[in-house]
Order: C-alpha cells, then sequence, then structure tokens
C-alpha cells in the first residue's frame, strides 16, 4: 500500500473505524497523489518562472484561446480555457454545500464534509461503489430500480444487488426494507436509497420516511454498520402534500454512529447551477 494511502487511514481510523471498516480494498487504497507532481507544481507557482505549467499562455500571463470562442463567452478566460481543478472549484463546491443547508432546513447545525466533484450524478454512484463495494458484499436496493446500479456496482464491482420489495398497499413495504435490511450477521451493510424512485416516481410521506430513519437507526443499534448511498438525482421535484420534503439524508447524516449517509446529488434535472456532484 502506499505510504500516503497508510496515512489517510490512519487519519479515517482516528475520526471514525466505522467509516474506515465500511471502506473497501479499494477504498483503503486510494489516495490524492499530493506529494509528486501536484506538490512541484505547487512549489513552481511561486518561482519567479515556472517551467512546469502544461498550458499555453498568453504574454500577459491568461490561457491561450481562440478569440471567435472567448466572444461567445462572458467570464473570464482563466474561468474556462485552464484544465480544471482536479479537486473542483472550491467557490462553487462551497455554494453547493449551502445549496443543501437551504433545502434542507432541519440540517442546521449538521456537520458535513465539502461537497466531492465527480463527473455527473452516475459517477458519483460508480465512485460510491469504488469506495465503499467489495465483491463480497450486497447491496441493498428496492425491487424496482435504475438498471445502471447494475451496470454500476455489480459489473464494475463485483456487489451482488439484494433486492427488497418497495411497495405494499399503495404506500412503501417498511417491513420488507426492515427484514432485508437486518437479514444474516450483524455486519457491514450497504443500502442504496433513491426518491423520488426512478421508475416509481415515487416519493415517501413524511410518515413513511420517519419510519425509514427509524428501522435504519434501529438496525445500527443492534451494531450494523451501514453506509446510505442516496441517490438524490430527483429530489426536490415534490408536488403533492404530505409527501416528504426534505432529503432522507437530512435525518441520517448525524443519526447514528454507526451510519455513513453518502448524498449523490445534482442539478441535470432541476436545471440549476453548475454539473457538480457531491457526496459527503
Amino acid at each position: 500500500m502506499n505510504p500516503q494511502a497508510e496515512e489517510l487511514n490512519k487519519i479515517i481510523q482516528e475520526k471514525s473505524s466505522v467509516v474506515f471498516e465500511l471502506l473497501s480494498k479499494r477504498g483503503k487504497e486510494i489516495y490524492f497523489p499530493k506529494k509528486g507532481i501536484l506538490a512541484q507544481s505547487a512549489e513552481a507557482g511561486k518561482a519567479r518562472i515556472n517551467a512546469t505549467i502544461g498550458t499555453a499562455i498568453e504574454d500577459d500571463g491568461s490561457p491561450m484561446r481562440l478569440e471567435s470562442i472567448a466572444t461567445k463567452v462572458n467570464l473570464k478566460p482563466e474561468k474556462i480555457f485552464l484544465y480544471a481543478p482536479s479537486y473542483g472549484r472550491p467557490d462553487i463546491r462551497a455554494e453547493w454545500k449551502k445549496m443543501i443547508y437551504k433545502k434542507n432546513p432541519s440540517m442546521t447545525g449538521a456537520e458535513i464534509s465539502l461537497p466531492v466533484v465527480t463527473n455527473a450524478l452516475t459517477h458519483g454512484i460508480s465512485m460510491s461503489g469504488y469506495m465503499f463495494c467489495d465483491a463480497t458484499d450486497q447491496v441493498i436496493v428496492p425491487d424496482l430500480f435504475w438498471e445502471n446500479y447494475t451496470l454500476t456496482l455489480t459489473n464494475a464491482y463485483g456487489s451482488q444487488l439484494k433486492p427488497y420489495k418497495l411497495f405494499k398497499n399503495d404506500g412503501l413495504d417498511l417491513g420488507s426494507f426492515e427484514q432485508t435490511l437486518n437479514e444474516g450477521a450483524i455486519g457491514k451493510r450497504i443500502v442504496l436509497l433513491n426518491f423520488p424512485n426512478n421508475p416509481a416516481g415515487y416519493t415517501p410521506t413524511k410518515i413513511e420516511q420517519d419510519e425509514l430513519v427509524k428501522i435504519i437507526k434501529a438496525s445500527a443499534e443492534k451494531g450494523n454498520k451501514i453506509v446510505l448511498l442516496i441517490d438524490d438525482a430527483y429530489f426536490g421535484l415534490g408536488y403533492e402534500a404530505g409527501i416528504a420534503t426534505e432529503s432522507i439524508f437530512s435525518a441520517l447524516c448525524a443519526g447514528h454512529e454507526n451510519v455513513l449517509a453518502v448524498k449523490i446529488d445534482g442539478p441535470t434535472k432541476k436545471i440549476t447551477f453548475g454539473v457538480f456532484v457531491w457526496v459527503l
């Protein structure tokens, strides 16, 4: 294992042994290569002559560009024509974090991470699979789900999907969810929640969502360590009285020490802000 990964694992274990246990083998071995070329580039940026820059620039230091393109965009050239930062634009990540609190008022005071940028929402699901899913794991999903879950989590990372019945008597089958969540020996659980559900389009009522939260917390109390992958692609598209208006993430992001909530979100279904996705 790379020493940088070992360093990260030590920090994670000190902060939360549960999070460390939930990580896949890949998740424990991955790291940000901060001590190589990136470190050299950061040092060179402070020098009189920077020979590491891999970008063509004009005499004034701005990115070299075609005027036929530049004149069509009313933004600063350095915001358009340079490489996107490997860690994303910090200002937009911070703005997205503010939006989450604004759209989920009950989260006020809850501590969450700065959003992580991925290449759209499906890539966010894939990166969650990379971080948490081993071939020996099962991912609990409703029996009505988006087929890309199979391609992303089973074909790519080897985890098997374990479905529960989504509906019973015109509402959620909470009993099926609870039974599936608690089957087998106490240990690691991976749960993928998606509301409004694709393809059913169903959003839980506030009462149903509260019951889901109780079931998850009760399972955590038994000793299960649970990572919740919350696919919020359609979050906010609610038009009926009585349904949950906040993401289930808001009740689970700080719900129990044995629960790690990962919010996977993006603007592509809402037509707002830039295309960024974030997870905890």
